[in-house]
């Protein structure tokens, strides 16, 4: 699959570097067009090899599916973090996600949160707008134009 602009997710080597107390973390990088945002990637209970082996299974996932996942960070405690895709005609639509606490509970439960999983725990769209005073806030996304 093609975009009409750079698309990628990858540990950041060049980028912030972590303190020297967090052995075993990294710091990832999801990068849109000229837009780049990046993430903490804690060490537990996923090792760093997990995350870029979910993130070889999402792209793949994406080929198949309307939907796919990237995860961002998993701690024990318990906490997710998530960039959710939604493949819509030839856009795909990116938002950020957050299960934790009772989300969690309710969504995973007691259930192994893996990198085959992941898939199975995708919220649907949220397409929501909030009225701030004079103003309509759109719930933020990118999006991503499949152009092959």
């Amino acid at each position: 699959m093609k975009f009409d602009r750079t698309f990628t997710v990858e540990i950041d080597h060049e980028g912030i570097r972590l303190p020297d107390d967090a052995p075993g973390s990294a710091i990832g990088k999801i990068t849109i067009g000229d837009f780049y945002e990046n993430f903490y990637m804690h060490p537990q209970p996923w090792e760093i090899k997990d995350y870029v082996k979910q993130w070889k299974l999402a792209w793949k996932h994406l080929e198949n599916h309307d939907t796919s996942v990237f995860v961002a960070n998993v701690q024990p405690n318990p906490l997710v973090e998530l960039y959710i895709l939604y493949k819509i005609e030839d856009t795909i639509y990116i938002q950020n996600s957050l299960i934790t606490g009772k989300s969690y509970k309710k969504m995973i439960g007691k259930n192994p949160y893996t990198p085959e999983t992941s898939f199975l725990y995708i919220s649907e769209r949220d397409n929501s707008t909030t009225k701030f005073g004079k103003f309509i806030l759109k719930t933020s996304e990118w999006e991503v134009k499949i152009i092959s």
